[in-house]
């Protein structure tokens, strides 16, 4: 068995145990062109937890150096979009101890706060959806 301590990356999995529902942890990696399996206990980070949206809002954040109006062209969103964006991403991470505002409930403050970019397009069908069967 190879010593993997030093070169161990931080994984995550969001998969939860189909047993306890307790988190996964992975425990082998695998080399698939040359078959070699490394096996060892990896710990876990909160980034490779992130929704492929989120992880996409991240590395953009990054290469913009944290400049929202790099972001609003690299996203092709407006500014209160950009803003809405990071404040998921900081709640993803667990940094953000507010509790959530409570969502809109009917088409036009939907579409409004779609508008002033307090909640995403995904979120606002979310929201148009739930509104439309609760009539």
């Amino acid at each position: 068995m190879i010593d993997n301590s030093a070169a161990m990356k931080k994984l995550d999995s969001t998969i939860p145990c189909p047993a306890c529902k307790g988190p996964l942890s992975p425990r082998v990696l695998h080399c698939r062109p040359c078959d070699l399996r490394v096996e060892g206990d990896f710990r876990t980070n909160e980034f490779a937890s992130l929704d492929p949206e989120l992880l996409h809002v991240l590395r953009i954040f990054v290469v913009c150096e944290g400049r929202i109006k790099d972001m609003e062209k690299a996203l092709g969103v407006s500014y209160p979009t950009v803003k809405a964006h990071i404040a998921r991403l900081k709640q993803a991470l667990g940094h953000n101890a507010e509790p959530e505002p409570e969502a809109p409930s009917d088409q036009a403050a939907i579409l409004s706060a779609l508008e002033r970019g307090e909640i995403t397009y995904d979120r606002s069908l979310e929201l148009l959806r739930a509104a439309k069967k609760g009539r």
